[in-house]
């Protein structure tokens, strides 16, 4: 997909809701949906971008992330990290903390997705860079873990998220959309959003509930 073609698809997705991309894949019988214990940890914008993955798997010995570090350092402007432990409870992890949210804001990253824990929020937050993660909690992932790749197919959130695939998070969670289905995605999330918006202005005219979902065959 040419970059400019990329691009504009990313920035028309910031104005539709997860929900209706759910929809969309849900429709073409792919799930999409990250699990619902992928939250956002504050109070964020909706935002769009293609996957950077990092994939950890479990390990003793404390080593110092260094491919995670050139994942952020490589990155895209615009790009979303996506991390992941494979093999372990990951809820006690923190993949990610405010050293790396410093260094993604400035590289222009957008957020991190965590199938993991992260840390020092009060720091993400001050810079107003984006988490979306498993849990909090203050531990670091050395000693814990290893990465052992970036930029391959990783299991996130119970779905598994190819580099480049498209990322968008909201209040409501978080939507990937590969990237070879973005362009199906996006106009059927666009005809699903006009439905809903038809429905909404009746109901806000009194019609009944029960009449209007007849009428247009969508809830």
């Amino acid at each position: 997909m040419a970059k400019k073609i990329l691009d504009d698809s990313v920035r028309a997705l910031v104005s539709i809701p997860t929900a209706s991309l759910s929809d969309s894949l849900d429709r073409l019988g792919i799930r999409g949906f990250m699990s619902h214990e992928i939250r956002p940890l504050g109070k964020y914008a909706r935002i769009a971008g293609p996957a950077v993955t990092i994939k950890d798997t479990p390990a003793t010995e404390k080593m110092i992330p260094l491919l995670a570090i050139q994942a952020i350092d490589s990155a895209p402007k615009g790009s979303i990290i996506v991390r992941s432990v494979e093999g372990t409870d990951p809820r006690d992890i923190g993949l990610w903390g405010g050293l790396m949210s410093q260094a993604a804001k400035v590289r222009g990253i957008q957020a991190a997705v965590l199938d993991g824990g992260s840390r020092d929020l009060v720091e993400a937050a001050a810079m107003k860079f984006p988490i979306y993660a498993r849990s909090v909690v203050p531990t670091t992932s050395v000693g814990r873990t290893k990465v052992s790749a970036i930029n391959v197919p990783i299991e996130c959130g119970g779905i598994t998220v190819t580099p480049g695939d498209v990322v968008v998070a909201d209040v409501d969670g978080v939507v990937v959309i590969p990237k070879q289905k973005l362009a199906e995605v996006l106009k059927l999330a666009r005809e699903i959003d006009k439905i809903e918006k038809a429905e909404a202005v009746e109901l806000r005219r009194g019609n009944k509930m029960t009449e209007v979902i007849q009428k247009y065959a969508r809830i």
